[in-house]
This record gives structure tokens, C-alpha cells and sequence, in this order.
């Protein structure tokens, strides 16, 4: 590949990619200022493409914070805004490896809005490498068909690798012809990581008899044709199944899911947790989250963290959750608020206001335990507890409902009822909803 040809070929394939899967938000690149995501910052600056550089500071090296002033130091040389981002990494999290790329892959959805685009470097080596990594883990058809150019990450947010057709030696012709500096992470000879063992020790020799990248590059295309037949059919059984959106999350009707085989449950729950932006998850972890479902009393509060969602069951419905944030401290609450403008609740989710409510000095806390509520239309109080199981409102929502109060007395529970206190509180109460 000579150089002249890799300057045409870079911005062009980049370009392509960016029309092929467009989104309407900011375009961000995860930049660790290795080779490939140098490059690309790269190529998207010379192209004028607006972008932002987000740094994801794993904590796994001493010479972490060298490299996150070296990243942005480039970064304002090409007068692009950087963003830098401080992680812990739980090695119970499948390992050092995965545990380090959950960590990113959750800062990056964090740092995100509705409508961004993250762009990654990963180009066709890694791809090859990643192809045998889950070949020799025993992975099915959707492990094999290898990273995907585009996927979602989140309620309106997507994931986009626009140089999985380039090779490395691509990327440092660039590199070199126009005098860039990246970082070369110590990490990448440690062979005691199974990608750098696989990379040194396997990667090299195959590649000296066959083209490996291109041939895998090929597999991986005609798998994905098998993937996509998968996704159809899931998405087929999702809406047999009476697919619901639910204030946090969606659920479907559990008892035609279980009708299903084995094999299209298993293809269903890990589609379904992929739509809703999150990890594919592994088929023995798959097995033991339906044995869960399957075993579990018709109420019990289940709930199993299977790639990076939460799988529950709540009256003949599973559900599939993104994981809620931990409750902050209750000094926390009560919040003050106008009645008029949206409210961001501790721990997720927002207050949205009613239009008829008036402007007033409301507070707003969860509960405590014990509270009482005279429902409009209803001739006496209740227990709280008690009107929140009548509403059917989910047991892992039910510490987290908005409780509105005006001079003391409790005036609606949002998005479910307003309370007889007098006439000047609306019948219709503030909406309650997550942004998933």
C-alpha cells in the first residue's frame, strides 16, 4: 500500500462511513493516543469534521497521567475540545481486559448525550485478532461475526468504527507521512494477556502463509448475513411476545416468551438487551439468567445483571431494566421545586411539570416508610405501600416515586395520582419518567 494511496483512502473510508450511519448529535472519538485512534483524530480533523476527544483514564499504569496530558496536548494542537475521564476497573468484571473495556465502554455512554456518536480506532488487525480471541472461547455466531461498524450504546446513542477494512501498516503509513507522535501502551507486550499472546505468538506466523486479515474480514461478512437473520427473528419474537414500553426500561408477556425453544429465548433476551444498548453476554450467562427466570416465584423480585442490563419478572411480565444508580445519602432530599420547570431526581429520572399546576414552592422527597395518601377520587386516605402495589407500579421503583408536597401535606405522587388536599392541586399529577 503506498502512501499517496493510503491519503486518499483514509478520509475516504471515514467519510463513507460517517454517511452511512449518520446521527444527528456531537460526534466524539475515544482517543488513548495509541497509533489508531491518533490516526483517526487524525484524518477527522484534516476532513473538518467537528469532533470532541474523550480520554478514559483507567488507572491501570503509572504513566497514565503522562499519557492523558500527551493526548490532550494533541488534541488542542488541532483545536479539538478533549474531555478526560477517571475510571475503576473491577478485574471480577471477566478479567483485567473486559473489566478495563466495561469500565470505557460505560464512560463513554455516560459522557454522551441522546443523539452522539462515539467513534472508535479499531481497525482490521484487531478485528482478526478479536475473531480468534472468541473462536477459542467458544463463542456462537454473533461472538464470531466480530466488532460491528456501528451498533447503539444507549437510549438515541450509537458506536461507530470506521476503519475496520484498514489495516495497521495503513494507519502508520499515515502516521509517519505526516510526522505524528502516538503512545505505545507497555501493556501491549505483556503476553500474559491473551490478546497480546494471541497477537505475538499466533497473529504473526498465520499471517507469513495467509492473508489472515482479509480472509477474516471475509468470515466476518458472511456471518454477519447470519446475524442479521437472527436479529429478524428476534425481533419477530419480541413483538409475538407483546413488547411494552415501561417507565424504566420494556417488558413482555413471560408467558408466551417461555412457549418459545430454548435456543429462540436465548436468541430473543440477547438481542433484546443489544436494542436496548447493551452488551452481548455469554451464552452460559444467558442460560442461567432463563433457569432464573424460569424457577423464580411469580413475584419474587428478580434481578440479574447480564450485559450490563437487568433481567426481571414483576406480574407475568420479564422485564429488561438498565441497571438503576444507587439512591444518593437522604440528606439528599427533600428537593425544592417551582412546580413549572423539570426537576432531575437523585439517582435517575426527571420530574416533568403538568401543565395546569400553578408555580409554587413545592418539595419533593422519596419515601421514608409509613406515609399516607388520599388519592383524588377516593373517600378516605391509604397507606402509600398499599396504593403503589394497587397502581401496579414496579417493586425496584417504589423507593424512587416522586412524593410532592406543598406546605407540608402531600399533594401528588408523580406520574400516578394527585391527592384531595384542596382544590386548587390539578386531578392530573406531575409526570415521572427515566431518559433510558
Amino acid at each position: 500500500m503506498t502512501i499517496s494511496t493510503s491519503q486518499k483512502r483514509l478520509p475516504g473510508l471515514i467519510q463513507a462511513s460517517l454517511q452511512c450511519y449518520p446521527a444527528p448529535g456531537r460526534h466524539w472519538v475515544g482517543f488513548s493516543g495509541g497509533l489508531d485512534s491518533t490516526v483517526l483524530l487524525h484524518v477527522l480533523h484534516k476532513c473538518e469534521i467537528p469532533v470532541q476527544a474523550v480520554y478514559v483514564h483507567h488507572g491501570l499504569s503509572e504513566n497514565a497521567d503522562r499519557w492523558q496530558d500527551h493526548c490532550r496536548t494533541f488534541s488542542n494542537g488541532l483545536n479539538i475540545p478533549f474531555t478526560a475521564l477517571r475510571v475503576a476497573v473491577d478485574k471480577r468484571d471477566g478479567g483485567l481486559e473486559q473489566g478495563a473495556r466495561r469500565a470505557r465502554y460505560r464512560a463513554f455512554e455516560e459522557v454522551m448525550s441522546p443523539g452522539d456518536q462515539i467513534l472508535l480506532g479499531h481497525h482490521g488487525d484487531d478485528q482478526a485478532e478479536t475473531f480468534f480471541l472468541r473462536l477459542l472461547r467458544g463463542a456462537g455466531v454473533l461472538g464470531l461475526a466480530g466488532m460491528a461498524e456501528w451498533r447503539s450504546v444507549g437510549s438515541g446513542k450509537s458506536l461507530l468504527r470506521p476503519l475496520l477494512k484498514v489495516g495497521r501498516a495503513e494507519l502508520e503509513a499515515w502516521a509517519r507521512e505526516h510526522k505524528l507522535s502516538w503512545i505505545d501502551d507497555e501493556s501491549n507486550s505483556d503476553e500474559g494477556l491473551d490478546r497480546n499472546f494471541l497477537r505475538h505468538r499466533i497473529m504473526a506466523p498465520l499471517g507469513e502463509r495467509w492473508p489472515v486479515r482479509q480472509r477474516v474480514s471475509q468470515a466476518v461478512d458472511n456471518l454477519r448475513e447470519s446475524v442479521e437473520l437472527l436479529e429478524e427473528l428476534a425481533l419477530a419474537d419480541l413483538n409475538t411476545c407483546d413488547l411494552k414500553r415501561e417507565r424504566l426500561g420494556e417488558s413482555l408477556c413471560l408467558k408466551v416468551f417461555s412457549g418459545l425453544s430454548m435456543a429462540r429465548r436465548k436468541n430473543l433476551l440477547r438481542n433484546w438487551i443489544l436494542r436496548q444498548g447493551g452488551m452481548s453476554p455469554e451464552s452460559s450467562s444467558l442460560q442461567e439468567a432463563l433457569a432464573q427466570v424460569h424457577s423464580a416465584a411469580q413475584d419474587a423480585q428478580l434481578a440479574v445483571q447480564l450485559g450490563g442490563r437487568v433481567v426481571r419478572r414483576y406480574r407475568q411480565r420479564l422485564c429488561l431494566t438498565p441497571v438503576l444508580a444507587p439512591l444518593p445519602p437522604g440528606s439528599d432530599m427533600p428537593l425544592n421545586w417551582d412546580g413549572v420547570s423539570r426537576l432531575a431526581l437523585p439517582g435517575g429520572g426527571v420530574l416533568e411539570p403538568e401543565m395546569n399546576w400553578e408555580e409554587g414552592e413545592y418539595r419533593v422527597s422519596y419515601r421514608c416508610g409509613g406515609e399516607r395518601a388520599h388519592p383524588v377520587g377516593r373517600s378516605h386516605s391509604q397507606a402509600l405501600k398499599k396504593l403503589l402495589q394497587e397502581k401496579a407500579l414496579e417493586p425496584w421503583l417504589r423507593d424512587r416515586v416522586p412524593l410532592v408536597y406543598l406546605d407540608g401535606k402531600l399533594v401528588a405522587v408523580a406520574g400516578l395520582f394527585s391527592c384531595k388536599v384542596d382544590d386548587n392541586i390539578p386531578g392530573q399529577p406531575p409526570d415521572w419518567r427515566f431518559f433510558d
